[in-house]
C-alpha cells in the first residue's frame, strides 16, 4: 500500500508507487535543497478546488526556520529505516541517508514549539536532523510497517481478547447448547407436540414482549420528538486552530460510480480544512476505484490508503488498517454513498463537549434520499425513519447498549482503540463495537443530525444486504454471550438483558415468525383456528401470542408510519401497512444468513450503490421526493 496527497498514490506489485499529476508534491532532490513550488492543480473532472502549493511552502519554509532540510520522496521512502521505537510521528524515523544516520520529524508532529523544542535537543545530542512532508513521512512508515499493521488490523483484536472477536468460532459450550435445545425440541414434536409448541410459545412470549414494549418506547419519543434542533453549534465561533483534529475514515470497495458526489459530500463539511483529514481507503484488487480517485483533483487534506489484499475481506478489516494513519482526536466513519449534513461535524463535538467524559459514541440519524426508488426503498426508508429517530433514542432512555448504524459514528478515539477497535471477523462490526463500547463503560448519544444514503431498490441487492446484517448479528449474538457471567458484571441485569433483547430476539423473532403463519395455517386447515384451547394454560398461551402478534404488527407500523411523518413524508406513511409481507422476506435472509454463519461466515456481499441523487438534494435539508 501507498498514499499520500491528492490521492495520488498507490500500490504497485507490491512496491510503493507515485503518480504525479502537475507534481503535487515535490520531485527527489538532494537532502538540505529547499523545495520548488508545485504547479497548481486545476480541475481535471467534475470536482474543482483550490491548489494545495501553500502547504508545501509552509513546510518549506519551517525547515528553514528551523535550520535543517526538508526531505522528498526517494530520500526518504527509498531508504533503509534503522528503527522506529514508540511513536515515529512524535520521536521521528531513524534512517541512513547517503551513509549518514538521521532522524526524520514529521512536518505536523506536533505543535510548533514543540517541534522546535525537539529539534533544539537532538540537535544539542549531535543528531542530523530532517524534515519531511506528512504524505512522505507516513508513506516511509507505511513501507516499513506494511505487514506488521496488516497483521495488526486483522488479528489484532483476536490475539487481545479471543473472547470478543467473531475469529474465535463458535465455542463448544454455545455449540453443546445448541445441540441439547434442537434435540430437545425434535424430540417434545415427536412425542408430545401440542405441550411442546405450547412451551415454545411461553418461552418465545417474554422477549417479543420486551420488543413490543422497546418499541411503545419508541413510539413515545417519536409523538415528543422535536425532530431537528436548528440552533447553531456553540462552536460556530471558535477560533479553528482550538479546533481538535477530526478523522474522516471513508472505506470504499467498487465505487468508482458515487465517488464525484462522495468527495462533494465531503468538501461540504463546516470544518476547518488545517483540523481535518479525510481519508479515502481503497482496496489494492478495486483497480477501478483506484483509477476514479486518480482522475478527480482531490483537496490537500484528502489522503488515501490502498489496503494490501487479505482475508477476511471486510470493511472493518480496512477501518484497522486505517486508523493507525490517523490523527485525530475523533474520527468518524462515512460510507460511499453517504450524504452528511455539512454541519455533522460541528453538532456531534458540540455534543461530545456537552455530554459526559464517558460519552464515547455520536450516532448520527440515517435517512433514505431515493425512497421512491421502489418498493424496497420505501420499506427502508421507513425502517431508518423508525430506528434511528425512534428506537435508538428509546435504547437511551431506558438504559440499554446501543447498536451503532454502519455509518456516520462519530467516535472518541480513546474509546475506540479502549474498545479494541473494529472487529474484521464481524460482518456488522458497528453492533458489536456499539455493544463492545457500553461494555468498557463508554456511552453513546444520537445526534439531531442526518447523513442520507441510498437504499437498495431491487430485491437481490437487498436480500445480500440483509442476510450480511442478520448474520452479523447472529455473531454479534453468539461473541456476546460467551461468558454470562461476565457480560452482567460489565453490563449490570439490564444491559445484559438487553443485549439478550436487541440481538437474540431480534434474530429470533426473524427466524420464528414464518413458522408461526405455518401454525396458524395448520389450525386454519384442521378447523381449529377459532375454537377455544381444552385447558385454561392453553387458553393464557394462545391469549400471550395473539396479543404479542397483533401489538407487535400495530405498534411497529404505527413508529414507522409515524416516523416517516415527522421526516416530512407523510405519502410513505400508508407503506407501512405492508411492513409484515416486508418481514416474511428478512425471515427468509435470516434462514440464508443462518446457512452462511455454518458455512461461510466471513463471507461479505457487497452493496452495489449508484442511484442518482435527487437534482433538488444539494440545496434542501430534505431531499426531493419526486
Amino acid at each position: 500500500m501507498a498514499m499520500g496527497d491528492s490521492g495520488r498514490s498507490f500500490a504497485r506489485n507490491g512496491r510503493l508507487g507515485i503518480a504525479r499529476s502537475g507534481d503535487s508534491l515535490a520531485p527527489p532532490r538532494q537532502l538540505g535543497q529547499p523545495p520548488p513550488l508545485p504547479k497548481p492543480q486545476h480541475p481535471n473532472g467534475s470536482i474543482s478546488i483550490a491548489p494545495d502549493g501553500d502547504r508545501h511552502l509552509a513546510e518549506a519554509l519551517l525547515a528553514e526556520r528551523l535550520g535543517i532540510a526538508l526531505v522528498g520522496w526517494n530520500s526518504l521512502t527509498e531508504t533503509e529505516v534503522i528503527e522506529d521505537g514508540g511513536d515515529p510521528v512524535l520521536l521521528g524515523l531513524t534512517v541512513r541517508i547517503d551513509g549518514r544516520t538521521h532522524n526524520v520529524l514529521c512536518a505536523e508532529g506536533g505543535d510548533g514549539h514543540a517541534l522546535e523544542a525537539t529539534v533544539s535537543e537532538l540537535k544539542r545530542q549531535g543528531v542530523a536532523v530532517a524534515l519531511a512532508p506528512r504524505a512522505i513521512f507516513d508513506a516511509a512508515i507505511e513501507k516499513h510497517r506494511r505487514a506488521e499493521r496488516m497483521e495488526e488490523a486483522v488479528y489484532g483484536l483476536l490475539r487481545r481478547s479471543p473472547v470478543s472477536s467473531a475469529g474465535s468460532r463458535i465455542w463448544i459450550r454455545q455449540v453443546i447448547a445448541g445441540a441439547v435445545a434442537a434435540g430437545l425440541i425434535g424430540g417434545g414434536l415427536s412425542t408430545e407436540p401440542q405441550v411442546t409448541v405450547r412451551a415454545l410459545v411461553a418461552l418465545v412470549a417474554l422477549p417479543f414482549l420486551c420488543i413490543t414494549l422497546l418499541r411503545i418506547v419508541a413510539l413515545r419519543e417519536v409523538i415528543r420528538l422535536n425532530r431537528r434542533d436548528r440552533r447553531a453549534p456553540a462552536l460556530l465561533g471558535v477560533d479553528p486552530a482550538d479546533l481538535p483534529t477530526y478523522s474522516v475514515l471513508v472505506p470504499l470497495f467498487e465505487e468508482a460510480t458515487v465517488l464525484g458526489g462522495l468527495v462533494q459530500s465531503l468538501q461540504a463539511l463546516d470544518y476547518p480544512a488545517a483540523r481535518l483529514e479525510v481519508f479515502l481507503i481503497l482496496e489494492e484488487s478495486d483497480l477501478e476505484t483506484q483509477a476514479a480517485v486518480l482522475g478527480l483533483a482531490l483537496p490537500a487534506h484528502f489522503r488515501t490508503i490502498v489496503v494490501p489484499d487479505h482475508a477476511p475481506r471486510t470493511k472493518p478489516k480496512a477501518l484497522n488498517y486505517a486508523l493507525p494513519f490517523a490523527r485525530g482526536e475523533f474520527v468518524v466513519v462515512y460510507d460511499a454513498e453517504d450524504r452528511p449534513e455539512p454541519d455533522q461535524l460541528r453538532r456531534a463535538l458540540d455534543l461530545f463537549r456537552q455530554g459526559p467524559a464517558q460519552l464515547g459514541c455520536v450516532q448520527a440519524q440515517l435517512n433514505i434520499y431515493n425512497p421512491r426508488a421502489s418498493w424496497f426503498t420505501r420499506q427502508f426508508t421507513i425502517e431508518y425513519s423508525a430506528l434511528f429517530d425512534a428506537i435508538l433514542p428509546a435504547l437511551i432512555r431506558v438504559g440499554l447498549p446501543v447498536p451503532l448504524g454502519g455509518t456516520s459514528n462519530h467516535l472518541r478515539r480513546k474509546a475506540l482503540v479502549d474498545a479494541g477497535a473494529w472487529d474484521p471477523f464481524n460482518v456488522t462490526e458497528d453492533a458489536d463495537l456499539g455493544f463492545r463500547l457500553a461494555r468498557q463503560g463508554w456511552r453513546t448519544a444520537v445526534l439531531a443530525s442526518t447523513t442520507w444514503e441510498e437504499a437498495p431498490p431491487v430485491f437481490r441487492q437487498w436480500f445480500r444486504q440483509r442476510t450480511r446484517w442478520l448474520k452479523g448479528w447472529m455473531q454479534t449474538y453468539l461473541v456476546h454471550t460467551r461468558q454470562p457471567l461476565r457480560l452482567i458484571r460489565e453490563l449490570g441485569l439490564r444491559g445484559a438483558f438487553g443485549v439478550h433483547v436487541l440481538m437474540g430476539a431480534l434474530v429470533l423473532s426473524a427466524l420464528v415468525h414464518p413458522l408461526f403463519y405455518a401454525l396458524l395455517g395448520y389450525h386454519a386447515l384442521s378447523g381449529e383456528f377459532l375454537a377455544w384451547a381444552d385447558t385454561g394454560l392453553g387458553a393464557t398461551l394462545w391469549t400471550i401470542a395473539w396479543v404479542n402478534l397483533s401489538a407487535g404488527y400495530l405498534v411497529s407500523i404505527f413508529v414507522g408510519a409515524l416516523s416517516v411523518s415527522r421526516r416530512g413524508r407523510p405519502g410513505l406513511a400508508v407503506s407501512a401497512l405492508l411492513m409484515p409481507v416486508c418481514w416474511l422476506l428478512v425471515s427468509a435472509a435470516a434462514y440464508r444468513a443462518l446457512y452462511q454463519l455454518a458455512t461461510d461466515p466471513y463471507r461479505w456481499e457487497k452493496t452495489a450503490h449508484g442511484t442518482p441523487l435527487p437534482s433538488r438534494r444539494r440545496s434542501r435539508t430534505r431531499p426531493a421526493l419526486d
